[in-house]
């Protein structure tokens, strides 16, 4: 039959408290040891991983203000290209028009010589006709 001994109570407890102190000697603590230390890698992968987040933020953040930079500058550039261009423009257009009005004045000049000369001409030529119409009368 199925009797309960203190005794076999007593020493099943004292197995059990043995038990326990060697298993948290050497088991628990080790384990316990490993598993701490798995946290604080974990921790510190975390706080690197944040600290990396934020440093790419930082520099996402520097790029973006250099870029706006860039195309702000490059929009002056442009700009001033442009009205460069046009302020050369408008020289070459103005140097045109200048030059023609010289040429256009050179033009007139030279047609009022090459006039002159050829009223000059015709009257030397209507004088000398003159003068022979009136030699040839006298000599018929």
């Amino acid at each position: 039959m199925l009797s309960i001994d203190p005794w076999n109570i007593l020493w099943t407890v004292v197995n059990l408290l043995v038990l326990y102190l060697v298993f948290k000697k050497f088991l628990f603590k080790p384990v316990m040891k490993v598993i701490n230390a798995r946290e604080d890698m974990i921790k510190q992968q975390f706080d690197d991983a944040k600290k990396s987040q934020e440093e790419a933020d930082a520099l996402k953040a520097s790029y973006d203000e250099k870029l706006e930079s860039a195309k702000t500058e490059a929009d002056e550039i442009i700009v001033n290209a442009r009205n460069r261009a046009q302020e050369e423009h408008e020289a070459a257009l103005e140097k045109t028009r200048k030059e023609t009005e010289v040429m256009l004045e050179k033009a007139k000049a030279d047609i009022a010589t090459e006039k002159e000369k050829a009223t000059e001409a015709a009257q030397a030529d209507c004088k000398t006709r003159s003068h022979s119409c009136k030699k040839n009368r006298k000599d018929r």
